[in-house]
């Protein structure tokens, strides 16, 4: 049986893109390599208007985590330190990456269920602090938080702004004016497969300083990875599948993406709300990218996930505190709208309707 992903990463791919990682061995010393290299950075910055002047891509073989550890490790200076804003699991990875590297620290930590409070943001920035470190749409929920209002604040205090944009980056709107960092994944809303991780660093003072912060990781550490030829072997069959991912993505940019994802979403949210699913948090404040609702009632998520499947359809499950009392659908990947209409048909066969 076909089982659709519905899941926030790994997400479903299209053929092509999984044909492309078995193309034939390439040895990354190959001037062809080269070009798959320079074809996937010209692609990438391509996603939206703004990266395509004034930005440089790190691309890196690894998950998005190292992304994010990469963009910390590299580019903050001994002796400096940061701001993290947590409302989320995976915002609070960020604060324990910051602990491994001794980095130091102030954290804001919120209600996963809870917006970004920006009375206690300007606060703690007057204090003053390198850099403010948060995350876009935090997977924990599926909210979007304000990074347009948290890069204009940053700038305003002297602060660089670092961006987590793992599971937004190519559909949801970004406003990079006052972003400095963003990392993000070729394998959710780039419908890439795992393996390749990104970090992209506006051009300007903070990345021609990058050579002169000692590095806190080998593997991790940007400046490396400055060129287009690789300093040490690279997923390369992952790699191939992310430069014909980017080859279908829409030629408009990250804004038909997201109309993608919102007409499913939309299907999605109205459908559950019907049935009597309750959202995690508003809906208006949710990312295109991914739905949190109640489970049903009588389902703990274990059971509510073998039988959706047995049914063919894979759901994800909320972290913490949150596993008990909701679930998460995802509309990024290769799904369409029929998919999900074959879900919420499952749902009502599963719950009886």
């Amino acid at each position: 049986m076909r089982k659709v992903l519905l899941t926030p990463g790994p997400c479903m791919t299209s053929d092509t893109v999984r044909l492309a990682s078995a193309l034939p061995d390439l040895n990354h010393r190959d001037p062809e390599f080269l070009t798959l290299v320079q074809e996937t950075k010209s692609r990438l910055l391509s996603v939206y208007p703004d990266t395509q002047a004034g930005w440089h891509p790190y691309l890196l073989g690894g998950s998005g985590t190292l992304a994010v550890e990469s963009m910390i490790s590299s580019c903050v200076p001994p002796n400096q330190s940061v701001l993290v804003l947590e409302n989320g699991y995976y915002s609070g990875r960020i604060r324990d990456i910051l602990k491994v590297h001794g980095i130091t620290f102030q954290s804001i930590e919120h209600d996963w269920l809870s917006a970004w409070n920006f009375e206690l943001i300007e606060e703690s920035l007057k204090q003053g602090c390198f850099a403010v470190l948060g995350t876009h749409n935090e997977t924990t929920t599926g909210r979007l938080n304000d990074i347009s209002r948290l890069g204009k604040l940053c700038h305003q205090y002297g602060a660089y702004c670092f961006i987590d944009a793992m599971s937004s980056f190519g559909a949801d709107p970004i406003d990079f004016t006052h972003i400095d960092v963003v990392c993000a994944s070729a394998n959710k809303c780039l419908h890439g497969i795992p393996g390749v991780a990104f970090v992209l660093v506006k051009d300007g003072e903070l990345r021609e300083s990058l050579k002169d912060i000692a590095p806190r990781s080998y593997y991790m550490n940007l400046p490396m990875y400055e060129g287009d030829q690789p300093p040490l072997t690279p997923p390369v069959p992952a790699l191939q599948a992310f430069r014909q991912a980017l080859r279908e993505y829409p030629a408009s940019g990250a804004s038909a993406r997201f109309d993608d994802y919102m007409s499913k979403a939309n299907f999605v949210r109205k459908a559950l709300l019907e049935r009597g699913f309750q959202p995690a948090i508003p809906i208006d404040e949710t990312s295109s990218t991914l739905t949190t609702v109640s489970l049903p009632e009588g389902h703990t998520y274990e059971s509510w996930f073998d039988a959706n499947r047995e049914a063919g359809f894979i759901l994800y499950g909320c972290k913490g505190e949150l596993h008990n009392r909701f679930f998460q659908v995802s509309q990024m990947g290769e799904t369409s709208l029929s998919d999900f209409e074959g879900w919420i048909s499952a749902v009502d066969t599963i719950l009886g309707y």
